[in-house]
């Protein structure tokens, strides 16, 4: 009989034990915030790696195929304060024709300050980039733009956030850039 009641009672202890993980299951991953892990993102033909908090955005322009933007904190406007534009200029000029058009016209707006126009790589051919800032609505944001050519069109990969933040978004920029797929 105490053989008995003693099974009964490790059955009990097992049901009560089983009950409990299963409504209050191990998460081994508590500490691991969505910030901190990357998701693939894809539009228009489009892929790129973002921050897994990131969200798709919308843009001003009306040459973006794909925008996404970190969650938090919009500008005076409504849209994300930190983000990342990709807009296509089809049957476009030479890159670097294009380019020294765009930059032109902006320095001579007193609203952009140009900080660097240089040659770079993408995906291991050539490419332009330019560093600026620019004042709107009194909200000083600094931009980071990477110019490729594919085919007959131009890719502008634009990054943009508040100057203040600006050095510190960067690393995650140059991860967004570095996994973009055209």
């Amino acid at each position: 009989m105490k053989k008995i009641i003693g099974i009964g009672l490790v059955l009990i202890l097992l049901v009560v034990g089983i009950s409990f993980f299963i409504n209050n299951p191990i998460n081994t991953n508590n500490d691991i915030n969505a910030s901190q892990q990357s998701v693939e993102y894809s539009e228009n033909g489009i892929t790129l790696s973002i921050p897994g908090d990131w969200v798709s955005a919308e843009s001003k322009s009306n040459e973006t195929v794909l925008a996404v933007a970190a969650p938090y904190p919009k500008d005076s406007s409504g849209f994300n304060s930190v983000n990342v534009n990709i807009e296509k200029k089809s049957n476009a000029r030479a890159l670097e024709t294009e380019f020294n058009s765009n930059y032109n016209i902006l320095a001579r707006n007193s609203d952009f300050n140009i900080l660097f126009e240089g040659n770079a790589t993408f995906n291991d051919e050539p490419a332009m980039e330019a560093d600026y800032t620019s004042k709107s609505g009194g909200e000083l944001k600094q931009h980071k733009a990477i110019w490729v050519k594919k085919d007959s069109d131009i890719y502008v990969i634009l990054c943009s956030a508040p100057q203040s933040e600006f050095d510190e978004k960067l690393s995650t920029f140059d991860f967004i850039i570095n996994s973009v797929q055209l």
